[in-house]
């Protein structure tokens, strides 16, 4: 059995293919079209690398949002296609869930952080329980600023941030714990992994009535 990941959420964009042993392939990239372009043959390269035909395919796994409108739709056709056309199982796992699985487990507060665009940024927050970062409640639509005001406490941060975005919480001393861009990436070689998990207790998501999550409001809870 073989699962394919796709990861649109947001201008990083991701690939893996998993036979639930070993990861068959996995890659990240930086595209300036929002997936329109490159995402489909990306696809097609992926299977072709990791030596799987399009037929091989049992499960597809996407990346649940938030992010990009667009690049969350492109990912959501393309996953959902896939399943229609195939007879795939289709898991969808949220996407500041995937950031959160990569990182390692402290007795700190996490917080998880996505580009949404208009100098907003998607932000989810975790906690360890049970030997795995869990939310700590909804993603929510702050700015940079709104964010650093929230963090009171040693916090570590991971995910797309920028200069300007670290300058800024870094003014936090010692309570902003930023992790570099190497444990930032969001890896969809993780995003398969949980997808997995899912699909093997027989928890998958029905094509039709799926959609995207896209945040409208802005808040940040105090940390």
């Amino acid at each position: 059995m073989t699962l394919l990941a796709i990861d649109s959420s947001t201008r990083t964009s991701g690939l893996a293919v998993y036979d639930g042993l070993q990861v068959c392939y996995e890659c990240t990239w930086a595209g300036k079209d929002f997936h329109g372009v490159d995402l489909a043959p990306q696809i097609q390269r992926a299977l072709d690398l990791s030596g799987i035909k399009i037929e091989d395919l049992r499960a597809v796994a996407i990346a649940a949002g938030p992010g990009s409108y667009t690049g969350l739709r492109i990912g959501y056709a393309l996953a959902k296609g896939l399943a229609f056309a195939r007879g795939l199982a289709l898991i969808a796992i949220p996407s500041l869930d995937i950031l959160a699985a990569g990182q390692p487990l402290q007795d700190l507060p996490l917080v998880a952080v996505l580009q949404a665009g208009r100098g907003r940024m998607a932000v989810g927050r975790y906690k360890v329980r049970k030997d795995h970062w869990q939310a700590a409640g909804p993603p929510s639509l702050v700015t940079v600023e709104e964010l650093s005001e929230s963090i009171h406490h040693p916090t570590l941060l991971c995910g797309e941030l920028g200069e300007s975005d670290r300058a800024a919480l870094g003014r936090k001393y010692k309570n902003a714990i930023i992790q570099s861009a190497a444990w930032s990436v969001r890896r969809p070689a993780l995003l398969a992994e949980l997808a997995w998990a899912r699909w093997q207790a027989g928890e998958v998501d029905e094509a039709k009535g799926l959609a995207p999550l896209y945040l409208q409001a802005s808040g940040a809870t105090p940390l």
